[in-house]
């Protein structure tokens, strides 16, 4: 048997979306985006969505809106996907790294001994989905006066204290790439409730452009297509369905894996799993024992992010560390099988009985 790591997930309904659009002869961003930049925005219970092309478009956004100056410091967890400290650089920033705690998240215990007179910001991203401490990371920012940017590429859907995961930050982005909970095939989006950032966010997108060929502000060319954005549209319609069966595969895997830990989650919250990752000794034969048995893999992530090249210290995240050399994100996706969740499971459980 062959298991992915990910099948994308579309249906004949969102065929159907796309094609409606390419009737149309309105290719470009236009009336589908705004229909799904309401349709989002509604769902998150926050005022205001900008589309953009992909989800690393979205947080040079947001970053952008909010005036970085060279040197200005934002402090990231040490463990997470490049592009959250990229977007830092590209803006002229330092990110500055912060170890995780046992959600995989950034540890707010840590965060205050590496604030300077430079840091502006903490951007946070909710590992997977699992969301992180947003009480303790809002109480440091006022402490502080600084500002709360969420990275939300993995955690749509998710949810702190009945409040949803993308709207906790004065700016906050997620991405829709064809392996997310929903797709626009690529596609990202920028969501604030104040109105000023909103505005600015919608003229960076179109290259700073306030009016036909006036520039106030320096941007790109981010612009959804209404065709990615009719895809994401019609797949909005599932969205409740798409999260609640992922959480019941999470369950599931839960229920019957054996010898393993997971990442902990906090209390009152509600985690949409993009990846459900396990934790375990010998990682790297577990992973070519599934590999030899056709099951795909992914490990998020094999380094913290000061291990790579473009940001390499010498400085060692001891929790950061150890998950990078235990962690494996086994398959969960929404046309997958139960039959193929149990052979996953078994061949699991095989390795594990000899540990």
């Amino acid at each position: 048997m062959q298991v992915p790591w990910v099948i994308p997930d579309y249906q004949q309904q969102d065929i159907k979306a796309i094609k409606k659009v390419l009737q149309t002869k309105w290719y470009t961003m236009g009336p589908e985006v705004k229909k799904l930049e309401d349709k989002v925005s509604s769902y998150l219970h926050i005022k205001y969505a900008v589309a953009v092309n992909n989800g690393s478009s979205a947080l040079d956004v947001a970053i952008k809106c909010l005036n970085f100056q060279k040197s200005d410091e934002v402090i990231i967890p040490a463990l997470t996907y490049i592009a959250t400290a990229n977007a830092v650089t590209n803006n002229q920033g330092t990110p500055v790294f912060v170890d995780i705690d046992d959600t995989l998240n950034i540890d707010p215990t840590l965060i205050e001994e590496n604030i300077t007179e430079k840091t502006k910001a903490i951007m946070n991203i909710d590992f997977g989905g699992n969301v992180c401490d947003y009480s303790s990371l809002l109480h440091l920012c006022k402490k502080y006066n600084l500002h709360l940017l969420v990275d939300g590429a993995q955690s749509f859907g998710s949810q702190y204290k009945k409040k949803m995961c993308c709207t906790h930050g004065l700016i906050n982005t997620t991405s829709f790439h064809a392996a997310k909970i929903i797709t626009t095939i690529e596609g990202g989006m920028v969501f604030t409730a104040h109105k000023e950032l909103f505005h600015k966010a919608q003229m960076i997108r179109n290259q700073g452009q306030s009016k036909r060929y006036i520039h106030p502000f320096f941007g790109n060319n981010y612009r959804m297509t209404d065709i990615n954005a009719a895809m994401g549209r019609s797949q909005m319609d599932r969205v409740n369905d798409i999260i609640h069966h992922r959480m019941e595969l999470a369950r599931y895997y839960k229920d019957h894996l054996k010898n393993v830990t997971y990442p902990e989650e906090h209390a009152s919250t509600k985690n949409s799993h993009l990846f459900f990752s396990i934790l375990i000794d010998k990682r790297e034969k577990l992973r070519k024992h599934l590999s030899k048995n056709g099951i795909e893999t992914r490990i998020h992530y094999p380094y913290p992010i000061n291990k790579q090249p473009i940001y390499y210290t010498s400085t060692i995240y001891p929790k950061a560390t150890e998950v990078s050399q235990r962690i494996l994100s086994i398959p969960i996706y929404h046309s997958l099988t139960q039959n193929a969740q149990d052979y996953v499971i078994k061949k699991i459980n095989t390795f594990t009985k000899g540990i």
